[in-house]
């Protein structure tokens, strides 16, 4: 007699948005898959409880688009059996990968509100089907969303899944809350493992003994029931509702089994799961996706999306304070974020991506998927120059500009050395729609032209300077280059270049010290920490170019070297990453030049060289007199390899007993420590850095572009339980691979540049580590004044306390105030201030992420308000202001 009564199916759509059909056609496919739904359920409704067909939209998204031209009437039936439940939506509105950003899940959860108004359901369960796991700030967001229980069905190809599924377990939050939640098998398996194609009771019999032998050895299982989902086979991926599925599982409880199989929703599974919430165990941390190393495959259009995500806090903060309230402006923003939301989900492309790279369904996926970052970058560029235009005041058309406008539009200070665009100066007319060609936070170039000088901007600033009282800057004393020498020894046919002295630069803060012949960085050392920051013992460098590929002489089939995939396997939770494949790395071949370039307050060092896998390749480290940071930028033309391919950037550090920070969706997590059992370890997806350090020193890597690391050593392929912490770690950046067998691109030839900040410290700080994360991916932008007689600043909201960050700050969706989100990246209750510079507050309120009022909170001061966070808490205030801002 088996202790399993009942068999629950979900029965879904699951949605790629890509993958099997191009992106338009597919959504144009799901909304009518709603369609097809609501007619099943109306051919069920009089069936026995058991037997009634019911759906789950796993993802929002194609249901506002459905509501967008559905007729009242099937409005009216898609309501009537949310009700009678034979329909269920998600709070999930795409499924996504880690290179969201806070605020940008935040915002995808809104829809949760707009449904739930409209149909007057409550939506607590939240599903993602086929990605490998969600950051952890996530289960902060869903619960301050109102969503109670979230399921997962991992898809563990190329992936790896945590613990012993199916089970279920409270995940706890950073701020220790606990969200019920269900590791569910991978989607689809019910049809899988029961062949439901064939018709036959007898078959699905057979299938269904053998997954529920396998439950049944499991003692650590606690329910009376399996849950799996249904897709309509032979589509697994944006499938429509299987029209003989509810008639075959009627067909089986009419012959009165030992288990009857019925269709389940989300909430019915929640019901379910939570009658033994008691006896589940918790868990907390990370759950660190494994699939994400395939947007390393789509490098440039991932380096436009974190750019244009950067541009758009920089807009909704302006927009904030200056409201735009035309229609065009409202829609241009929401088809912005849109296209950033559609980038950012998980489907890169057709499913004969690798196999037949250059298919014309191949080719037409790749260009809809880019379009979402180019047409988000383009829409962003549009408002971010309307409101600067509004800020600045500027006139349509004019003369020359007489000033420079500058804004931090982040919550952390930041030192800016000016430098006027020359385009700003030319002599004649100037226009505004002239000045709406430049897209601000494209700017690849961090210091280009004079300088004159650097200026402090405090958290959410500006200033206007008349540019007739700017000079330029006298070169800094504080830095002092050596080029080293080289000389000529022999003579005739023996004559060689000999080195005789290295190259230095060095600044209040490092020396760094290159053999000129070689291109070799010899030496970083940290004059204030007293700290050699290089392992002088490792054949790596500072930033050294490595080409990884499968090593032909070990490996005669290269991608199933590494992922050699076997379904069955995948369908029992058994994972097929082999951990000794073999890997050839290669670097440079010949140093081309070698030069240092130096400016008022910096002074860069220009290697370029010959590599493989690449032309043309140049890097460029450039040390501040200003600031202790180390800016790396790299460019160079990739060649058209299709064979499996990483590139890394290398940095060897001298470091013993090291820990590991890295942020995720604004939080930071500790590699190992604060990550769920099973989860990728072996490479990260940056928000935007990752800290290394032990008890003595320190490094700090920035990523404003391409978010993939790996820590400790070469990583690819382990499938470790804890990554080693052998001395002298290396620091990997990771910006490109093709090592994904489908979905993701085979090539990605041509230009290429990225920038990378290196920080140096002698004791880890979060507060520390999370200020100059946002400082170094925050484009300060410059715009030209038309009209500016004197010098004017002013400062949008002042902030005073530590271990938080303001990570949005936007206008209400209501227009009745301005929504400020904070978050403690502190282990500890901190207290702050907010604060709003010539404006009085009428009143402040704790809201969810929704906007959804929760509490008043008193207003002491005119104009600011103090507000205390838990440990990793995550607070959304909603703030009334009385007047206008002052300019």
């Amino acid at each position: 007699m088996s202790k399993i009564k009942e068999v629950l199916v979900l029965h879904h759509s699951h949605l790629d948005v890509g993958y099997t059909h191009a992106q338009p056609i597919l959504l144009e496919m799901q909304k009518g898959y709603i369609d097809q739904a609501l007619d099943m359920c109306e051919m069920t409704e009089d069936w026995e409880e058991v037997n009634k067909f019911r759906w789950t939209c796993e993802s929002s998204y194609p249901v506002l688009r459905w509501l967008e031209t559905a007729k009242a009437g099937q409005v009216d039936r898609f309501k009537h059996y949310l009700h009678n439940g034979q329909m269920s939506i998600s709070a999930s509105f795409m499924h996504t990968t880690p290179l969201c950003s806070a605020e940008e899940m935040a915002k995808m959860l809104y829809p949760v509100r707009q449904l739930r108004s409209q149909f007057d359901i409550e939506i607590k369960t939240a599903i993602h089907h086929d990605i490998n796991g969600q950051p952890w700030p996530y289960s902060q967001l869903l619960l301050d969303a109102g969503v109670e229980f979230f399921i997962m069905g991992i898809n563990i190809h190329f992936g790896g899944v945590p613990f012993n599924r199916p089970n279920a377990f409270h995940w706890a939050t950073p701020d220790r809350r606990k969200l019920l939640t269900f590791n569910g098998e991978h989607y689809s398996l019910f049809s899988q493992i029961c062949d439901v194609n064939a018709l036959d009771t007898h078959i699905v019999a057979e299938g269904l003994a053998k997954y529920l032998h396998k439950i049944e050895a499991n003692p650590e299982y606690p329910f009376d029931f399996v849950y799996l989902t249904a897709t309509n086979l032979p589509l697994y991926d944006n499938n429509p509702p299987d029209r003989e599925l509810a008639g075959l599982l009627k067909a089986w409880n009419v012959e009165q089994r030992e288990q009857t199989i019925s269709f389940v929703t989300p909430e019915q599974l929640y019901a379910k799961v939570r009658a033994h919430a008691a006896v589940l165990p918790t868990h907390a941390g990370d759950w660190t996706d494994y699939w994400n190393f395939g947007s390393g495959s789509s490098a440039k259009e991932v380096k436009l999306n974190r750019r244009t995500k950067q541009g758009m806090k920089a807009v909704e903060m302006l927009d904030a304070f200056q409201p735009e309230t035309g229609a065009s402006y409202l829609s241009i923003k929401k088809q912005a974020w849109e296209q950033i939301y559609l980038y950012d989900e998980h489907t890169w492309g057709a499913f004969n991506s690798i196999s037949e790279p250059d298919h014309l369904n191949v080719k037409i996926q790749h260009i809809h998927k880019a379009h979402y970052a180019y047409q988000a970058n383009s829409l962003t560029g549009y408002l971010l120059n309307a409101q600067l235009e509004k800020l600045a005041n500027n006139p349509l058309q004019s003369k020359e500009p007489e000033g420079i406008l500058l804004i931090n539009p982040s919550s952390v200070p930041i030192t800016h050395d000016i430098r006027i665009p020359s385009n700003f100066t030319i002599a004649g007319r100037h226009l505004n729609a002239d000045r709406m060609r430049h897209v601000l936070m494209n700017n690849d170039t961090h210091h280009p032209g004079t300088s004159y000088g650097t200026v402090q901007l405090p958290p959410f600033s500006w200033r206007k300077i008349p540019i007739r009282t700017l000079q330029e800057a006298p070169r800094s004393e504080e830095i002092l280059t050596d080029p080293g020498i080289i000389e000529t020894a022999g003579e005739g046919p023996w004559e060689r270049k000999v080195l005789t002295r290295q190259g230095t630069i060095e600044t209040p803060f490092h020396v760094c010290n290159y053999n000129p012949l070689t291109g070799r960085i010899t030496r970083l050392y940290d004059k204030q920490q007293d700290w050699e920051v290089l392992d002088a013992s490792s054949p790596w460098t500072l930033f050294q170019y490595v080409q990884e590929t499968v090593d032909p002489i070990y490996h005669s089939n290269n991608r199933s070297a590494i992922f050699p995939r076997n379904i069955e396997n995948g369908n029992n939770s058994i994972t097929d990453w082999n951990h000794d494949w073999k890997a050839k790395r290669q670097s440079y071949t010949r140093l081309e030049s070698c030069s240092v370039e130096s400016s008022a307050h910096s002074a860069t060092l220009i290697l370029r060289w010959d590599a493989p896998g690449v032309e043309q390749l140049e890097q460029r480290f450039t040390f501040y007199s200003y600031l202790a940071d180390i800016e790396i930028k790299v460019a160079f033309n990739k060649q058209d390899i299709t064979t499996p391919e990483g590139t890394y950037f290398a940095i060897p550090l001298n470091l013993q007993a090291w820990r590991c920070h890295y942020d995720t969706a604004g939080q930071l997590v500790e590699l190992d420590d604060q990550q769920l059992p099973g989860v990728c370890r072996d490479y990260l997806t940056v928000d935007k850095s990752v800290s290394v350090y032990d008890d003595q020193f320190g490094v700090t890597m920035s990523c404003p572009d391409a978010p993939l690391v790996q820590v400790g050593d070469f990583n690819f392929g382990k499938e470790q339980e804890h990554v080693p912490r052998k001395a002298n770690p290396l620091l990997l950046a990771w910006p490109m691979n093709n090592y994904w067998d489908t979905n993701f691109q085979a090539r990605q030839p041509g230009f290429a540049s990225f920038t990378y900040v290196l920080s140096t410290f002698r004791t880890f700080d979060p507060d520390t580590a999370m200020a100059r994360a946002i400082q170094t991916v925050t484009p300060v932008l410059t715009f030209p004044v038309i009209d500016c007689k004197e010098e004017l600043s002013g400062q949008f909201i002042e902030m005073n306390g530590e271990g938080v960050q303001v990570f949005d700050v936007k206008r209400s969706e209501d227009g009745s105030g301005i929504v400020v989100r904070l978050s403690n990246c502190r282990d500890q209750e901190t207290n702050f201030k907010i604060a709003f510079p010539d404006r009085e507050i009428e009143a402040v309120y704790k809201t969810n992420v929704l906007e959804e009022l929760r509490s008043e909170i008193p207003v002491v001061q005119k104009h600011g308000v103090n507000i205390s966070l838990e440990e990793k808490e995550m607070m959304h205030l909603l703030i009334r202001l009385a007047d206008a801002l002052s300019s």
